[in-house]
């Protein structure tokens, strides 16, 4: 990388010669340069544009002061019935159920972002409806044993998300997170 020149322009008339000028432009400019190209990835193009745009519609001042509006992705039928990623994962109703070597654990689940595994059943989530953060009524279509049905359950986040309640008609499970 060359030195950094420093160009210290004068007066005309106080002894910068023309001809030095203008051989000292001349060497940092190439004929093929392209000043007003510059090459910026995508994503960062895109980011530019938007708030570019966003300057126009609501003004330079305003843009600074609230941002740039982010595009909010659609909501999609697999994410429409996507549980919670606090829901997700291992409960078990005794701490021999956690024990994931256990084959015989009759009151552990597994929940993913769309099915809940049960020990002889498994449920697919149809619709999912959230009362607070803490607590959701999901329509579950189960299969199991050879048969198939479909069941309103609510479920709740006790003790900091430790704990899972699961209420399937009358019956309520407390689970703890493994």
């Amino acid at each position: 990388m060359p030195a950094p020149v420093s160009i210290r322009f004068a007066a005309p008339g106080r002894g910068v010669p023309a001809l030095l000028l203008a051989g000292l432009l001349a060497a940092c400019s190439s004929p093929d340069a392209d000043y007003g190209n510059v090459s910026v990835p995508e994503r960062e193009a895109e980011a530019q544009q938007a708030i570019e745009a966003a300057a126009a519609t609501n003004g330079v001042r305003a843009t600074a002061r609230t941002g740039v509006p982010i595009q909010a992705r659609p909501l999609t039928a697999a994410r429409g019935r996507a549980l919670p990623a606090d829901y997700q994962g291992y409960w078990g109703v005794t701490p021999d159920d956690c024990e994931l070597a256990n084959t015989a654990a009759t009151g552990r689940i597994n929940i993913d972002a769309d099915t809940i595994r049960f020990y002889e059943a498994k449920a697919r989530v149809q619709s999912i409806a959230l009362s607070d953060p803490y607590a959701l009524s999901a329509e579950l279509r189960f299969s199991g044993e050879g048969a198939g049905w479909t069941r309103r359950n609510d479920f709740r986040l006790e003790n900091g998300g430790t704990v899972l309640v699961r209420r399937d008609g009358a019956q309520v499970v407390r689970y703890e997170k493994c």
